[in-house]
């Protein structure tokens, strides 16, 4: 892997461990090989389905990395209006 790849996935570890801490109570916490491992599943899922339909097995595989990563709570605080 490269140093820039590792800086990103620093970055978004660090994220996502910060998002666990603060919301994750009941959620599978998973060590850094096993995030990037999942993230890049899900990459690989959604590149390889890209401008096509998703399987039922792809969608619920989606689903439960994003569940994992704590990807539905970024999203959602994300999505948060501004005060």
């Amino acid at each position: 892997m490269s140093a820039k790849s590792s800086d990103v996935y620093d970055y978004y570890y660090e994220n996502y461990l910060l998002l666990y801490n603060l919301y994750g109570k009941g959620r599978p916490r998973v060590g850094r090989e096993e995030f990037e491992k999942l993230d890049s599943e899900l990459m690989q899922i959604i590149s390889r389905v890209e401008g096509g339909e998703l399987a039922a097995l792809d969608v619920a595989r989606i689903k439960d990395i994003e569940y994992i990563l704590m990807d539905d709570i970024a999203e959602a605080l994300l999505d948060r209006p501004s005060r």
